[in-house]
């Protein structure tokens, strides 16, 4: 087996790589990024590109079997054809090179946000439910992508497509908006919310990945454990206070401050508060059902790891 990666220089890119170095089965790793990999395994050849740009000889010139598309951006841009173009069109660029060199199997990470937040979600979200996105961007994008992915599965019945659809990806090597936002010492939350958290612990959510490319049927795979925590609990592990807000005041001080670019106030525009304060839990029982994946750490031991790490 050869496995192509993009995002491979990313710390779940990296977690895939030393897993499919050790796997007996993988003969040929391809990395793909615009940054340099932080490790090096002797079964990857890495390749310093856009994943936009032309690629067609990387495809041309290994026997891809597999294809792994890690490539998203998390922390809000304010240019927003910028992060379109990274989130979603570097996806429609692989897909075009899927179709055309026959790949039998494309593994893309989504995320729990593409259900979107609202009022109206159930206690759990689960794989048949519709992905109605969100105005927030990367949760938006997301469900883009997803529409993407189902029209090219429809269209193209010989390549397996898997999607996985993470909670909040927590642990020691985390560092983006959320792993700054609730490290404040003081964080602010929306009044009255009764908004659980769910955690992914980075090493579940890399062998999570590395056996939906080995072992999972087409299809769309929650991954999330079974345990919540409250903000509360959250905010009071990491060692800060809860400032909360009504819902109207926090979001106009937050559309204040991310319009005029106060990092200070917020790293996120306003839309990004339903995801604060309406819960989105997925149920993530269904890899564990169909594949040998096990979830080892709960969304406390997630944070925890955080924390200490930070």
């Amino acid at each position: 087996m050869s496995i192509l990666i993009t995002g491979s220089s990313g710390y779940i890119g990296t977690e895939l790589c030393r897993r499919f170095q050790s796997d007996s089965s993988v003969d040929k790793i391809i990395g793909l990024d615009m940054v340099s990999p932080k490790e090096e395994f002797q079964k990857v050849t890495f390749h310093q590109r856009d994943c936009c740009s032309d690629i067609s000889d990387i495809f041309a010139n290994n026997m891809i079997e597999t294809v792994v598309h890690l490539v998203f951006v998390l922390d809000p841009l304010h240019d927003i054809e910028k992060m379109y173009r990274i989130n979603v069109e570097s996806l429609e660029n692989v897909l075009g090179y899927v179709k055309e060199f026959s790949i039998p199997r494309l593994v893309v990470t989504s995320s729990g946000t593409a259900y979107g937040a609202y009022a109206d979600n159930p206690d759990r979200l689960t794989e048949e439910m519709p992905i109605r996105g969100h105005d927030f961007q990367y949760a938006n994008d997301k469900r883009i992508v997803e529409e993407r992915l189902v029209e090219f599965q429809e269209q193209h019945p010989q390549t397996d497509v898997v999607i996985a659809r993470p909670a909040v990806v927590c642990g020691a090597h985390i560092g983006n908006f959320i792993s700054r936002y609730v490290s404040k010492p003081w964080v602010p939350l929306v009044k009255d919310s009764t908004a659980k958290v769910q955690l992914l612990h980075e090493e579940d959510a890399a062998s999570a990945l590395y056996s939906l490319v080995k072992e999972a049927k087409r299809g769309a795979y929650n991954l999330g454990p079974k345990e919540t925590i409250t903000q509360d609990e959250l905010v009071g592990i990491a060692g800060g206070r809860v400032l909360r807000f009504g819902p109207r005041t926090l979001r106009w001080l937050t559309a204040v401050g991310w319009n005029l670019r106060l990092k200070f106030l917020t790293e996120v525009p306003s839309s990004m508060l339903d995801y604060i304060e309406f819960t989105w839990v997925v149920d993530g029982t269904k890899i564990e059902q169909e594949t040998s994946f096990r979830y080892r750490y709960s969304s406390e031991e997630a944070l925890r790891g955080f924390i200490e790490a930070a």
